[in-house]
């Protein structure tokens, strides 16, 4: 096993001399946006709550608006009007003047609004609320919502084709048993007259993790960045991409249906955890952010489509094709067409593109960078002092960074995406056998809530931390990145659940609690709703059969389906018939149960 050299002197002096250097505001741009036809930039900033105009050339911020909670998305109506959707299970949409970027409104808007844009066919503005798994269409002139639509879980990007008829919904997550075939998170194609799902596109088998849709100016193809995840797999290496590889999904926008998925590693070398997507305006480019990986994927976009087509037709356009069923696993379909640009800083996370220019912003160093259409870097601006200058952040660099891993093939968000959760897969990790697949748990309270893992197998989280950088990411830490994603997972709170009615509990949530506490509270108990202890319980199968399971923490778990310990239950109702109340009860007090721990 290779022992990593990590340069943790090196990285600390550049970030004590951007903190001095510039503004020690702390400043951690995770999303670019371009308005008034790709004329301004702004920049957010996520540990501020702002949203930054910078000026033409990209070197100097402008002005400054400050919002509730972090700034998740933006668009622009006709008359210039720009509508910002804010972060949060009581998130935020407001309504700025385009010029003046002054507040015209702000109205309440679900749970944690994920993506807005504004239809030029019916009018309105279209908003995806995370955790409410639906979509809202909402009339800009009242700010009412004039219709809400269920769509998959987590909705969290989307963008409008067929002259804005139809909206394409990404989700996040799978919406499925971890036991069941295929498993994968899945697309939505909303109607936008009829308010309807019209059909749905399911992603290739292990996709989860879906983060970003561009089209093409013609809106015949969508691209869309997700992990697939080779859980089936036991994680007994990393060669080739043998735990996740990281994906660009290509769909067929006039055929609504996947085309294909094409790997962004190469062979050697992963571009982990892809986020931002962007077809550049002369439609010559895709530009997908490595946030993992520090750097920018660029895919020479006719180039790609034209070898598609050949590989469609059984040409063998690269030695290692196979077939074109098998170019979602070939890691050297991309061979000659696609070029990596480092983004000389941790955690490019956002990209867009203008007539001349290319922008990424660097998260954890707080850095906007430009570069020209070919690559080159034509200007680095620090913006603040770096979230990666206080140990949480540092943490939370080191636990999204796959430099810190063989061949940079993944990071611990990886499995544990969206702030340490989970990934909705079942994993055969090696620390309790082979063959005995367990679901992957949230991170959230783990230091809290020792022992870990399903069987309690590793004593507290600080052994499974520094287990999962040798034995999941095959490299040797140090202590520096070892107590710093201990602070990181110890920094991180539970969200209010989207069940709470004004931050309380429902009257139905009220009645399940009575039932909760006179059958779950014995072992379910204290402020994480866990004892912390194992038992042997009598719904465990294979290999597994007859083992005693740790009490999880119950704190958020209306986040964490699918339950229990090998995933075979995606709702809670499923859950509690196989592991419930020791008393008898009736469908409705189940129910009630169910709403009540859904609200913790």
């Amino acid at each position: 096993m290779k022992k990593i050299l990590i340069p943790v002197s090196i990285i600390a002096v550049l970030l004590c001399t951007a903190a001095k250097d510039a503004d020690q505001t702390v400043i951690s741009p995770d999303r670019l946006f371009l308005a008034d036809n790709g004329k301004s930039l702004f920049v957010t900033n996520r540990a501020g709550s702002e949203l930054i105009k910078m000026s033409a050339d990209g070197k100097e911020m402008e002005q400054k608006v400050e919002f509730s909670s972090p700034v998740n998305a933006m668009t622009q109506d006709p008359d210039g009007n720009l509508w910002v959707v804010c972060d949060g299970n009581y998130g935020m949409m407001y309504q700025l003047d385009g010029k003046k970027l002054s507040i015209q409104s702000k109205t309440k808007s679900g749970a944690t609004p994920s993506d807005i844009l504004y239809n030029p066919l019916s009018q309105s503005l279209w908003v995806a609320q995370r955790f409410n798994n639906e979509l809202w269409e909402i009339d800009p002139a009242t700010r009412k919502v004039k219709a809400k639509i269920t769509v998959g879980r987590e909705p969290v990007a989307m963008a409008s084709f067929a002259g804005d008829s139809c909206l394409l919904i990404a989700n996040n997550m799978p919406e499925m048993p971890s036991t069941a075939y295929p498993l994968a998170a899945q697309l939505d194609i909303v109607d936008v007259s009829s308010k309807k799902v019209a059909s749905r596109i399911m992603l290739p088998n292990g996709s989860t993790d879906v983060k970003s849709i561009a089209v093409d100016k013609n809106r015949a193809y969508a691209y869309v960045t997700h992990l697939i995840a080779r859980y089936q797999l036991p994680t007994n290496q990393l060669d080739r991409g043998w735990m996740a590889t990281n994906t660009l999904s290509i769909i067929d926008l006039k055929a609504r249906k996947l085309l294909t998925s094409v790997l962004l590693d190469t062979p050697q070398k992963g571009a982990a955890n892809p986020w931002s997507v962007i077809v550049t305006p002369d439609d010559k480019q895709i530009i997908v952010a490595a946030a993992g990986s520090q750097e920018l994927v660029r895919i020479d976009r006719i180039a790609l489509h034209e070898r598609l087509a050949k590989a469609k037709q059984g040409v063998m356009v690269t030695p290692s094709v196979k077939s074109w069923n098998n170019i979602p696993n070939d890691a050297g379909f991309l061979y000659g067409i696609r070029d990596f640009i480092p983004t000389q800083g941790k955690g490019p996370r956002s990209v867009v593109a203008t007539g001349n220019k290319i922008y990424t912003a660097n998260y954890y160093t707080s850095e906007l960078v430009s570069m020209d259409m070919n690559g080159k870097n034509l200007n680095k601006q620090v913006l603040g002092a770096p979230l990666a200058f206080t140990k949480v952040g540092k943490g939370d660099m080191y636990f999204h960074d796959a430099t810190i891993c063989f061949q940079n093939w993944q990071s611990c968000a990886t499995c544990h995406p969206n702030d340490a959760r989970m990934d909705g897969l079942n994993w055969d990790l090696l620390n309790d056998g082979m063959g005995n697949p367990k679901n992957t748990k949230t991170l959230l309270l783990s230091h809290q809530t020792p022992p870990c893992m399903a069987t309690g197998i590793r004593k507290n989280a600080e052994v499974a931390v520094r287990s999962g950088v040798k034995y999941i990411l095959f490299m040797e830490g140090n202590d520096e990145i070892y107590e710093s994603i201990d602070e990181y997972l110890k920094s991180l709170k539970p969200l209010p659940s989207p069940y709470l009615v004004n931050g309380k509990l429902s009257g139905k949530a009220k009645k399940g609690k009575k039932i909760f506490e006179e059958n779950c509270a014995s072992c379910h108990s204290g402020e994480y709703y866990t004892d912390q202890k194992q038992y042997k319980v009598d719904w465990t199968t294979g290999p597994d059969k007859g083992l005693s399971m740790d009490v999880p923490a119950l704190n958020e778990c209306w986040r964490t389906a699918p339950y229990l310990y090998d995933g075979r239950s995606y709702s809670m109702k499923d859950m509690l018939k196989i592991h419930g109340p020791h008393k008898p009860v009736t469908e409705k007090e189940l129910e009630e149960l169910e709403e009540y721990v859904l609200s913790l």
